[in-house]
């Protein structure tokens, strides 16, 4: 059963003359396991990845382990900003978790495809089917996640 958690947190904002960057953050549940959505809008790079990286370290914080992070509304990532998602992923498989992007554009699918880093984690084409790939992987492995390279 797939759930929406009602106490989702607020974007967080920072707007500039040449560039926007929000994050938002919801809880969902599969298997009563809880699922963070992160939902990263407009530009990631130099100057707004600390924001990402800070959330995210918040929410590993709080024991939380399998994330999707819906790319929807971003517009440009830049190497800090793969950092930050390749360090989380790492971090999280530590603890038996996953991290899914969901709602990938073209553009950035073709840097992640260039750079290799969608051999190493799971790409859907919504969020929904991500929460539905966790599900799944929990109910075959009873830990929680397959890493991609695993079946391969």
């Amino acid at each position: 059963m797939i759930s929406s958690d009602e106490n989702a947190t607020a974007p967080h904002s920072e707007e500039s003359m040449w560039k926007k960057f929000d994050i938002s953050t919801e809880s969902r549940e599969i298997g009563g396991k809880p699922i963070q959505v992160v939902h990263v809008e407009g530009y990631l790079d130099s100057s707004t990845f600390p924001q990402l990286q800070e959330r995210l370290s918040d929410l590993i914080g709080q024991k939380h382990y399998r994330f999707i992070v819906d790319l929807q509304q971003l517009n440009y990532i830049s190497s800090a900003g793969l950092g930050v998602l390749m360090g989380m992923l790492q971090e999280v498989r530590e603890h038996n978790g996953d991290l899914k992007i969901a709602n990938m554009s073209d553009k950035i699918r073709n840097l992640f495809d260039m750079l290799g880093f969608s051999r190493l984690v799971r790409i859907h084409g919504t969020i929904e089917e991500a929460l539905e790939a966790f599900g799944k992987e929990m109910s075959e492995s009873g830990k929680g996640a397959e890493s991609p390279e695993d079946s391969y």
